[in-house]
């Protein structure tokens, strides 16, 4: 059985892209047929927004469950803060294999050392992989710090994470890690999108330069209804990840979104340009949260025409389920 979608049809588990008649330009890379999964949940195990028994803090984190296989989205900025609510929501890490760290920032990735050695606890091959950009690991200052201290915490912790077998792979293009999800890798930026401060510095080439998060990637999962986009803050811009998803990955609908998007501070001028551009490549749900703001999250949902079912604070408790929607907590409503 086959079901057609504009330029790409599904047969089975496969997404087959309908390619022009005429020969593709030089250098462009074929995607003639993608996985495809049907069994998709994800979890928010850490965000700005909390209520009952979870905890919530200036970070993110989520498990995304996909057909059977475990992948944990980022890791939290406290040592404790993924564990505790996975405590408190009965959710079980020792079944993580993968990890996708959506850039380097502390508060997407302090956690990560103390969950492999509490997983490792139940299940000795939990942890094995984790995936991050081209550009993780260059060396970053702040200025308002003084510029003289180390600001990229991952470099000195590499160590550490190989005393535990953990194994990083960068990625300099997008990359299946698991059947049917994908890491988009750096992230091109055609559209003008800033988000980030112009308060730290990378150093690349040999020289010290504004940081504008190189290393900034989104994972997607990619269902017979199309991707389910999870950003860690969105730093290459939201429009500009979804442009590389569908442009790279697969030409196909954003079902879902979720995660940060950093419009918690943006002016209604990049508010409005950013629905109007969401708006356009169509988004079915919205789930933002961490750095996302409260405020530009109800913005977007009137802009991208959907209502409090279809888009919610992704706060702490919080899923998605594909074949079903959103699963908002009571604070998140």
């Amino acid at each position: 059985m086959s079901t057609r979608f504009g330029r790409y049809v599904f047969v089975g588990a496969l997404l087959v892209t309908c390619l022009p008649t005429t020969a593709a330009p030089q250098g462009t890379p074929e995607r003639a047929v993608t996985r495809v999964v049907e069994e998709v949940t994800v979890t928010i195990l850490s965000s700005n927004l909390a209520n009952g028994a979870t905890i919530g803090e200036w970070g993110l984190s989520a498990l995304v469950m996909v057909d059977g296989r475990c992948v944990l989205f980022d890791a939290g900025r406290h040592p404790d803060t993924v564990l505790r609510n996975a405590a408190a929501l009965d959710v079980d890490l020792s079944c993580v294999t993968d990890v996708v760290l959506s850039h380097f920032h502390f508060d997407h990735t302090t956690g990560l050392l103390p969950i492999v050695r509490a997983v490792r606890d139940k299940n000795p091959e939990a942890i094995r992989r984790v995936h991050v950009a081209e550009g993780f690991f260059l060396p970053r200052r702040s200025l308002t710090a003084g510029g003289d201290t180390e600001w990229n915490q991952m470099i000195a912790m590499r160590e550490a994470f190989a005393e535990t077998g953990v194994e990083f792979i960068e990625h300099d293009a997008p990359t299946e890690i698991v059947p049917g999800v994908w890491v988009t890798g750096p992230i091109d930026r055609p559209h003008p999108e800033r988000n980030y401060p112009s308060t730290v510095q990378v150093r690349l080439d040999g020289d010290w330069v504004e940081d504008h998060v190189p290393d900034s990637q989104a994972l997607t999962v990619i269902t017979p209804k199309g991707h389910i986009v999870l950003l860690g803050c969105g730093h290459s811009g939201v429009v500009n990840a979804l442009d590389q998803i569908q442009g790279a990955i697969a030409d196909a609908p954003i079902h879902a979104l979720m995660g940060g998007l950093h419009l918690f501070s943006a002016s209604d001028e990049t508010l409005g340009w950013t629905a109007d551009r969401l708006r356009q490549i169509g988004i079915e749900h919205l789930m933002a949260g961490h750095c996302t703001g409260i405020e530009p999250l109800v913005r977007l949902r009137i802009g991208l025409n959907l209502n409090r079912r279809t888009a919610v604070v992704g706060a702490v408790g919080s899923q998605f389920v594909y074949g079903e929607g959103i699963r908002p907590t009571a604070i998140a409503m």
